[in-house]
C-alpha cells in the first residue's frame, strides 16, 4: 500500500533531484543499490527522472525507509550532492507530514524517531490518573483507593493508564510502584508479569533521574568550574562518579527538588497490549544519545561514532539496558523492543509489549 508519505517523498524526489543523483541517494541509502538492475533497463538506455524516482521508492517502501532518505537529503542540503548543489523541494511541508504521524527529527543525531507512546483517552482510572510523588502523599489511604477500584476492575477492563511523577526512585517510591504493579495486573491475569515488568520500569526510572542528575550537577558544580559535559565530558563524567562515591544522591536530590527536576513514568493497558514509558522532561548530551542508542539499536549509528567499551571514562544506560533489552526479547517479536524518542526538549523511552505475546507465554496451569 502506498501511505501519503510515500507519495509526497516521491513529489520532493521528482521536483529535487535527478536521475543520477537519485541513484546516488539510493546507494547512500544501501550500498548495494543498483538503479539499472532494480528497474530492469539496460544500461545503455538513460533512465528518465519520473522512472528513476518510481524505481527508488520501489526499493525503498516502507515509511521507515522513505524517511531515512530524507534524513540523508537533510543533511546534505545546501551542499554539492553527486553533481549538483542540493535543494529540496517542499521541504516544509514533508516535515509537517511527518510530525503529524509521530515522526521526531533529532538535528544533533540527523535522525528521524518514530514515538510509539502516546495517551489513550479512555482510562478506567479516572480518580486516579497522575500519582505526584515529588511531594509527601498518603501512601495508605492511596493503595486502599486502587484495591478498591481494582476489586471493581474485570479482565475486560483493559483500557487504562496510570502516570507518576517523581525526581528519583527511592525504596519508598519503588515499593508502592511495584504495589500498584501487581493490584492492575491481577485483573487481567497477567500477575505472572508484574516483577519482570516492574524490572524494566524500575532500570528506566533509575536512568532517567541518573540524567537528570547529570544536568544539575553541570548546571550547579562542574560548569562554574570551567567543567562541562559538553566540552570535557571525560572529566565532568569523573566529577559526577566522585560525587556518587562520596555523597550518593543527597545533594543531588536536593538540588532536583530546587529546579523541579522530575520525570514521569506512564504505564498504560489498552486492548492490545501493556505499555511503559519514562518521559524526561530535558534533553541529554550527544555523546549520551550515542551510548543510548548503541545499546538499544547499535545498527542506527556509524562504526566510527560509538564509543569505546573499554573506556573507563564513559558511561551510558549500562548494563541495566542491556538486562531489559535482553528481557524484552523473551516476550516480543521485534528485534529492538525498546523504543527511544528524542525530542528537542525531552526524551521519551519505553516498551510495549503484546498481549496476545504475553498470554501466550504463559504456563498451561496458570
Amino acid at each position: 500500500m502506498v501511505t501519503k508519505i510515500n507519495k509526497a517523498f516521491h513529489r520532493i524526489v521528482i521536483n529535487s533531484l535527478n536521475t543520477k543523483q537519485i541513484e546516488y541517494l539510493g546507494r547512500m541509502f544501501d550500498s548495494s543499490f543498483d538503479l539499472y538492475r532494480v528497474s530492469g533497463f539496460r544500461p545503455s538506455i538513460p533512465i528518465p527522472r519520473q522512472t528513476a524516482a518510481d524505481t527508488l521508492l520501489y526499493f525503498c517502501s516502507e515509511d521507515e525507509d522513505i524517511v531515512r532518505l530524507f534524513s540523508i537529503l537533510l543533511r546534505y542540503e545546501g551542499e554539492h550532492f553527486y553533481d549538483r548543489t542540493l535543494a529540496i523541494w517542499g521541504k516544509d511541508e514533508f516535515l509537517s507530514l511527518l510530525k503529524l504521524n509521530k515522526w521526531v527529527y533529532d538535528p544533533e543525531m540527523k535522525q528521524f524517531f518514530l514515538d510509539p507512546f502516546y495517551e489513550h483517552e479512555i482510562n478506567v482510572l479516572k480518580k486516579i490518573r497522575i500519582i505526584d510523588l515529588r511531594n509527601e502523599i498518603d501512601v495508605k489511604k492511596l493503595i486502599d483507593d486502587i484495591t478498591a477500584i481494582s476489586k471493581k476492575m474485570g479482565i475486560k477492563d483493559l483500557e487504562w493508564r496510570i502516570a507518576m511523577r517523581l525526581y528519583d526512585l527511592d525504596p519508598q517510591s519503588a515499593e508502592l510502584i511495584r504495589k500498584i504493579l501487581d493490584l492492575l495486573l491481577v485483573r487481567q491475569n497477567l500477575q505472572l508479569y508484574a516483577g519482570e515488568i516492574f524490572f524494566c520500569l524500575k532500570e528506566l526510572a533509575i536512568n532517567a533521574g541518573k540524567a537528570n542528575y547529570k544536568l544539575l550537577f553541570d548546571k550547579y558544580v562542574t560548569s562554574p568550574k570551567g567543567v562541562s559535559a559538553d566540552r570535557n565530558y571525560s572529566k565532568f563524567l569523573e566529577l559526577f562518579r566522585l560525587e556518587i562515591d562520596e555523597n550518593g544522591n543527597e545533594n543531588l536530590f536536593a538540588l532536583a527538588k530546587k529546579d523541579d527536576r522530575h520525570f514521569t513514568i506512564t504505564f498504560q493497558s489498552s486492548k492490545e497490549a501493556v505499555e511503559i514509558w519514562v518521559t524526561n522532561d530535558q534533553n541529554v548530551t550527544y555523546i549520551e544519545k550515542e551510548q543510548i542508542l548503541k545499546k538499544i539499536n547499535p545498527e542506527r549509528l556509524d562504526n566510527d561514532t560509538f564509543i569505546a567499551d573499554d573506556d573507563d571514562n564513559t558511561e551510558g544506560a549500562g548494563l541495566g539496558l542491556s538486562l531489559v533489552i535482553n528481557l524484552l526479547k523473551n516476550y516480543s517479536g521485534e528485534e529492538h523492543p525498546l523504543k527511544v524518542v528524542f525530542y528537542p526538549d525531552f526524551i521519551k523511552i519505553g516498551f510495549e509489549l503484546k498481549r496476545s505475546d504475553l498470554l501466550a507465554k504463559k504456563p498451561q496451569n496458570e
